[in-house]
């Protein structure tokens, strides 16, 4: 498709296919993340734990995953990555998931606290940080506007070597039906970055749309702000789109992708708003219960509504995604005794055993509503 898809197409698309349940996989063995994952350095052992948490999904039922693909493996050891990458996805393909693939994304750290990736073995986890890591992008500086997000792309001359990573991961998957949608970026203008990545973001729409891959492609709504004023419930409270950088991601999309992690009822009033594109709508990251956002109510409000799903962690671990991130540590209204996010303890036991109840109860049946332009 060298063209955005029209409404027809990407309805079409859709509903042919069984409703989108799946979540954020990050391996929970490791704070390098899907780095460890892909890289050369104890490679089958890596390989072995994720085989079993992915194991663990598809028992739920769960049918897809959304993952950040490490730009740095491609980019310093391109053959493991490949090699592994392809190894991966025959596992998904061999319980029937699907991946949605990030190629990029805004939500880094600033460039005083940069770390280059380590390839080897992982750092272990600094206690009390989202992700396992103080190099994070979570801090009131780079939230709020007194600090930048820095990514190696960013470095002058990058844009070429940007360029053939796209296209080479569109000539080898492209066509493969293990990729079910392109994440082209990852909320553009987080980490205070503003439009900065919109130009390059742009250009990869269109190479991708040049290499004629077959599945859609997206960037989704998550909160952008035309101005950092230090409140997050003002976007939880007034879900819509701010800012003229998601304005121009959705009008990129084949399909409208968006972030929430706000309570049901601002959920129900941010539905109502994106059916407005009249295109299909798909949840890639949500579930915060510190934010009331709850498996008990968004999952069975997503597939009512025929919305796609991925909500964000899986297994505990040195990842550290049940810490809340660091900007939201001084709001009195949020109960950091709850997991932020995360179902399951490191051995596997349920977080919430209720929550796994409703994750196999949605998922017994995956069958979509009768829909059409946003209307059922």
């Amino acid at each position: 498709m060298r063209r955005r898809w029209s409404e027809d197409e990407i309805w079409a698309w859709y509903t042919d296919r069984e409703w989108i349940s799946g979540f954020n996989f990050v391996p929970s063995t490791s704070t390098g993340g899907v780095l460890y994952l892909l890289q050369e350095y104890g490679h089958d052992e890596a390989f072995r734990q994720a085989a079993k948490e992915i194991a663990l999904a598809a028992s739920l039922g769960l049918n897809s995953v959304r993952v950040h693909l490490p730009f740095e493996v491609w980019l310093h050891q391109h053959d493991a990555f490949f090699t592994h990458l392809d190894e991966f996805l025959t596992l998904l393909d061999g319980y029937g998931m699907t991946m949605m693939p990030i190629l990029f994304g805004d939500c880094v750290p600033p460039r005083s606290a940069y770390r280059e990736p380590v390839f080897g073995p992982q750092p272990e986890p600094v206690p009390g940080y989202f992700g396992g890591t103080d190099a994070n992008s979570f801090d009131d500086d780079t939230q709020f506007g007194s600090a930048v997000g820095y990514s190696i792309i960013d470095e002058p001359g990058m844009d070429g070597t940007v360029e053939r990573y796209v296209r080479e991961m569109a000539r080898r998957y492209g066509t493969d039906k293990r990729i079910l949608i392109w994440n082209v970026w990852n909320e553009l203008g987080n980490s205070s970055r503003g439009d900065m990545s919109m130009p390059l973001m742009r250009r990869i729409f269109t190479w991708l749309r040049e290499e004629d891959v077959t599945q859609p492609l997206t960037a989704e709504v998550w909160g952008a702000m035309p101005d950092n004023d230090g409140d997050y419930y003002r976007w939880l409270n007034d879900p819509r789109i701010h800012s003229e950088t998601e304005r121009e991601s959705v009008e990129l999309s084949d399909i409208v992708s968006f972030h929430y992690y706000g309570d049901y009822l601002h959920a129900k009033r941010f539905i109502a708003y994106l059916r407005r594109f009249d295109r299909p709508l798909i949840n890639t990251e949500w579930m915060h219960r510190p934010l009331g956002s709850y498996i008990e109510t968004h999952l069975p409000l997503w597939k009512r509504e025929g919305i796609g799903s991925y909500f964000f962690g899986f297994v505990n671990g040195k990842t550290q995604f049940d810490v809340v991130w660091d900007f939201l540590k001084p709001y009195p209204s949020v109960d950091r005794s709850l997991w932020m996010h995360d179902i399951f303890h490191d051995d596997f036991t349920p977080y919430d055993r209720d929550e796994i109840a409703v994750i196999k109860a949605c998922n017994a049946n995956k069958e979509l509503p009768a829909m059409r332009y946003g209307r059922k």
